[in-house]
């Protein structure tokens, strides 16, 4: 089954990739499998323990999700001023100068809309362990970027809604009539 989790972006979202530079950094247009995979870790450090969230490491780690995101969204790029700190030798020529002005690129990301962050879950426990946590996510990625908690939609019969549509669009396709008469059974869907 899967459990849905409905977000509604309250800000405007960055995340760069792992391998971008302080000075310049292009963002993802979603929160990262591993961005929320760290916030749920995160939670529960924060709210319980740091020997649950070991305890749950491999449940978390290999959770399988997908993302949904809202029909539009804008990205907006922009130079910023940031501090970072001095090189080495300037540190050492001038001790009292803890950082220095320098402009750097950002992406920030508009989402027009919810976004559906949906996780495979093999039974009840987990689903419960789950949706014990994911209201008390308020960002992913940048702590500047938050999300709201919206509510939870379970869908068991996901895979089931899929393959109905599976003949409407070989129909679509193939421009062949489909026989309406036992309509699952005559004709397989794979």
């Amino acid at each position: 089954m899967w459990l849905e989790v409905v977000y509604r972006p309250t800000t405007l979202f960055s995340l760069r990739q792992s391998r971008a530079t302080s000075s310049g950094a292009k963002s993802l247009l979603t929160p990262s499998p591993y961005a929320v995979k760290m916030a749920l870790l995160n939670a529960i450090i924060t709210y319980d323990s740091i020997q649950l969230a070991k305890e749950n490491f491999n449940l978390i780690r290999d959770l399988e999700m997908r993302f949904s995101l809202p029909g539009k969204l804008v990205v907006n790029n922009c130079f910023l001023k940031i501090q970072k700190e001095p090189h080495s030798d300037k540190k050492k020529e001038h001790p009292e100068i803890n950082f220095q002005s320098t402009v750097g690129f950002r992406e920030y990301v508009y989402l027009a809309g919810d976004v559906k962050i949906a996780f495979m879950v093999e039974d009840n426990k987990i689903k419960n362990f789950l949706k014990q946590w994911f209201p008390l996510i308020n960002y992913f990625g940048k702590r500047g970027c938050f999300f709201q908690f919206i509510k939870f939609k379970e869908t068991r019969n996901y895979v089931q809604r899929v393959l109905e549509n599976y003949n409407v669009y070989r129909y679509i396709l193939q421009k062949k009539p489909i026989k309406m008469k036992n309509f699952f059974r005559n004709d397989p869907l794979f």
